[in-house]
């Protein structure tokens, strides 16, 4: 077998290859030079683009293109984010962000002292990546109102048991009943900053489980509108 004659029959394939991933990336520097968001993101994921915004299934990805912009994802979060983040604080008035890293950015939620940090927004996939113990916390303090209860009975619990020591009138107690007033505090500033969020949510999205699809929803919805937009 001729080595060179194999080799040989190998060119036009790389040439194909090189050339598509060549043309690819000069797609994406002409979108990203013309602001054309719905491209970018068509490249970076044709086949989420097409079931999600045109409706076809099936569609094919094109991952042997787009992993080639996973080396510079931090400077192309950071260019798409000022559109996206405008997007939200009209659907999401309560939610803010803090860029912690290149492109990356911390979702909190509210702006009172003890507003709690809920995620991470994913720029690329438009995509909310809440923490699940604090959508949790919220969820359940939302939709069950035993959790409610139970925290009252917590809190009254605590409030008895230092009654009672106070009643003894005798020393010995004294860090019993501050254990119990540092647990009364943690549970009030719980129980105030899950009001809080409750409020917000409810004022904006009626309730918890609406927030959620709202929230499911964001890669359609952000591209529909620049859809609306571009017309």
């Amino acid at each position: 077998m001729n080595l060179h004659i194999v080799g040989d029959n190998k060119i036009p394939i790389l040439n194909n290859l090189i050339n598509s991933k060549i043309d690819y990336l000069n797609s994406i520097k002409e979108a990203i030079d013309e602001h054309n968001y719905l491209l970018i993101y068509e490249l970076l994921d044709s086949a989420r683009y097409n079931e999600k915004i045109r409706q076809w299934p099936h569609a094919d990805p094109n991952y042997f293109l787009s992993n080639m912009m996973e080396t510079i994802q931090p400077e192309l979060s950071e260019f798409l984010a000022s559109k996206l983040l405008s997007f939200i604080r009209v659907h999401f008035p309560f939610l803010y962000f803090r860029e912690i890293k290149t492109g990356v950015y911390e979702i909190i939620f509210g702006r009172w002292p003890s507003a709690r940090t809920f995620g991470i927004l994913d720029i690329i996939r438009i995509e909310f990546i809440f923490d699940e113990v604090a959508v949790n916390e919220l969820k359940n303090y939302m939709d069950n109102p035993k959790s409610v209860e139970e925290q009252n009975a917590q809190l009254n619990e605590l409030h008895r048991a230092n009654q009672l020591y106070a009643a003894k009138k005798r020393s010995g107690f004294e860090a019993d009943i501050e254990r119990n007033n540092l647990a009364i505090l943690k549970l009030e500033k719980d129980r105030a900053v899950l009001q809080l969020e409750r409020e917000q949510i409810e004022k904006y999205s009626g309730s918890f489980q609406h927030f959620v699809d709202q929230a499911g929803n964001l890669y359609v919805d952000y591209l529909s509108e620049i859809q609306k937009e571009n017309k």
